[in-house]
């Protein structure tokens, strides 16, 4: 089940209508994010949070919708954003896409979504964070070997950005600045702004968690 997931941030509306045309797409809102979603013209099936940026007047009115509301406690330990991506995670999400992950006026929201891709129970399950026209999702090596691909269009940016412990080895194939089995520290912004010098370039990796932050060039869909 494909799980579309809209948090209270910036939210590309034509993009966020395209990723829940899919049939069978489960639309989940934290909070406020209900009006982002209505604002692009969805009616969410689902809203979770503590209703800090969702007001009751507006609660009523999209349960009055059908739409499930699940009010929760404010004090508690997850945001309204990560009590959502454990309901898409419970209800057995094999797809996850976040809109509204990051912007708005408290950039830790933006920092605390994006580690939220390092969630355990998230192994196995394609994750992506959507902000205008970029991606970004989470690589977890551990102490492994593994390779992933990006496909795009020649000119798209393409930053590698690891976190924790760094990476202890990584190879690229397909990108403007190539690594060839080298590390890649937490820290340093080396890995920002590559690009892709065809449709698709590849990224080995030894050891470590990397966020692959892919910006698809202006003028492509």
């Amino acid at each position: 089940m494909r799980v579309v997931i809209v948090a209270d941030g910036d939210v590309d509306a034509a993009r966020l209508r395209h990723a829940a045309a899919v049939e069978g797409t489960l639309v989940v809102a934290a909070d406020g994010g209900a009006l982002k979603a209505e604002a692009a013209g969805l009616l969410p099936d689902l809203v979770m949070g503590d209703g800090d940026s969702l007001g009751a007047a507006d609660r009523k009115r999209l349960a009055a919708k059908g739409v499930e509301v699940r009010l929760v406690a404010p004090e508690k330990d997850e945001t309204d954003t990560e009590l959502c991506l454990r309901e898409a995670i419970t209800r057995g999400a094999t797809e996850i896409e976040l809109f509204g992950a990051i912007g708005g006026p408290r950039p830790e929201h933006g920092f605390a979504n994006m580690s939220l891709l390092g969630i355990p129970a998230l192994d196995g399950i394609p994750t992506v964070i959507r902000h205008e026209r970029s991606s970004i999702r989470l690589i977890n090596a551990r102490d492994r070997e593994i390779e992933t691909t990006i496909e795009g269009e020649p000119g798209d940016l393409v930053s590698l950005l690891p976190v924790g412990d760094g990476v202890a080895s990584i190879t690229t194939d397909g990108l403007r600045y190539p690594l060839s089995d080298e590390p890649l520290p937490f820290g340093p912004a080396r890995g920002i702004s590559n690009e892709l010098i065809g449709r698709r370039a590849s990224v080995r990796l030894h050891g470590g968690r990397l966020l692959i932050v892919h910006t698809q060039r202006e003028g492509t869909a």
